[in-house]
């Protein structure tokens, strides 16, 4: 899979789904801690972005109607998985909070990540992509 074609903001205002604007967060910052106030809020602002009904938990259908807005097709296992990589014992059952959220962006080794920041559309595309990596590294192909 080649680069994503987001666009990256400096601002928390420029962040959209629906224009495909996402936060630049530098690929050393892997933690909540090393975020800069500018950063922290373009997170916040993302998570708004999927947040539509203003509840600061994100649900299933929440994640869905993002990623579609996004230009994603995530299937109801992908969304699943997705919860429960960002899902906090703080947060509601089945819900993903503002401070998961932020985590799993921060991380990148959450799925929500890669459907945002790589060119993945479904789980099964990245599966079968880090399967032929797997078996490449392996056999030395």
């Amino acid at each position: 899979m080649g680069c994503c074609t987001s666009q990256y903001s400096r601002l928390s205002e420029e962040i959209s789904l629906a224009d495909r604007i996402l936060p630049n967060i530098p690929p050393t910052t892997s933690k909540l801690r090393d975020l800069t106030s500018s950063e922290r809020s373009q997170l916040l602002r993302l998570f708004s972005e999927f947040d539509t009904t203003s509840s600061s938990h994100l649900t299933l259908e929440d994640i869905r109607s993002g990623l579609v807005t996004f230009g994603k097709s995530p299937s109801t296992r992908s969304l699943q998985r997705i919860i429960k990589q960002c899902h906090l014992s703080s947060a509601p059952k089945d819900t993903v909070d503002e401070k998961g959220f932020m985590l799993a962006i921060c991380s990148r080794r959450s799925l929500l990540w890669e459907f945002l920041y790589t060119d993945y559309d479904t789980i099964e595309e990245l599966e079968k992509e880090s399967m032929k990596k797997s078996k490449g590294w392996r056999f030395g192909v």
